[in-house]
């Protein structure tokens, strides 16, 4: 009888290795290599049709032609508070002033698309730049599947030796876990860049009014914030490669160390430059984190 059950824990344990051997790599083969594609964000961003079709190609088509008629509103808002500020001695911008604001910011509202896209573009630059040196310096390519590649190396994961309750294997899956969820953070912060590219001349055009920029500026911290945690990536992987990593059980665990500053690089950014988190681990309550 007690044989029976040794041999049932034995066929237990073993299903369980080949079962997790073969998540884990099917999975290395066939996801991780989004990573870089995700979080190394340029202008192909900007190349989904439906962004220039909501947007418009002109002012009167989209969400251009939206703001160009709230620029109305924003008159109406104006001169009623003009006439106002004379009974209540009340202090407004002259007609001067707000007219040349006018001229500025829905011309700046009008050409959002290209802002945006030059933004993009710089942030693209730059991190190229250190990918580059880390490329240079280390010689190796700065990537995630560079990365997958290291831990794969050291840890083994074929169904003969992988043991999901050994050290290497807690290892593996936290490393698994931890990148999992940067694929699924990553994933939302490209679509969150999208959302604020949309919502661009909504934010430009809240500048025409002192009352209403603080539009501006949360809308400008939080897309700044997201495309630069992309610079904290490129740095951390060109320190990853610069650790030296071995076989030793330290040198193992600085990949866990390596992956969770991954995890947190968004939220690091975010305290640093406020905005929003897309940190899946911290919940739908880390979206919400928005600083004025």
């Amino acid at each position: 009888m007690e044989e029976q059950k040794l041999d049932l824990t034995d066929a237990i344990y073993q299903s369980l290795n080949d079962i997790f051997s073969k998540l884990f790599s099917s999975i290395d083969n066939s996801i991780y290599s989004l990573l870089d594609s995700l979080c190394f964000i340029d202008k192909a961003v900007l190349k989904n049709s439906a962004i220039s079709k909501l947007l418009g190609n002109n002012a009167s088509e989209g969400f251009l032609l939206i703001c160009n008629a709230l620029v109305i509103g924003f008159i109406l808002y104006y001169a009623i508070n003009f006439l106002f500020s004379h009974l209540t001695y009340t202090r407004v911008s002259s007609p001067s002033q707000f007219l040349f604001k006018c001229i500025i910011f829905v011309s700046v509202m009008n050409g959002s698309l290209w802002i945006c896209t030059e933004i993009v573009n710089i942030v693209s630059i730059i991190t190229n730049i250190i990918i580059d040196l880390g490329k240079t310096y280390f010689g190796e390519p700065v990537s995630f599947a560079n990365l997958i590649n290291m831990i794969n190396s050291k840890i083994y994961i074929n169904t003969e030796e992988f043991s999901i309750i050994s050290f290497d294997g807690i290892i593996k899956s936290f490393c698994s876990i931890g990148l999992i969820n940067l694929l699924f953070s990553y994933s939302l912060r490209y679509i969150m860049v999208q959302v604020f590219i949309l919502t661009s001349p909504f934010a430009f055009l809240s500048l025409i009014s002192d009352s209403s920029s603080w539009v501006f500026k949360s809308w400008f911290r939080s897309f700044i914030a997201l495309l630069l945690v992309q610079l904290l990536i490129a740095i951390i992987l060109c320190l990853a490669l610069s650790l030296g990593i071995n076989n030793s059980n330290f040198s193992k665990l600085l990949f866990i160390g390596v992956i969770y500053a991954l995890t947190r690089a968004n939220s690091y950014m975010t305290q640093i430059f406020g905005g929003i988190s897309t940190d899946i681990s911290s919940g739908i309550s880390s979206i919400k984190n928005l600083k004025f």
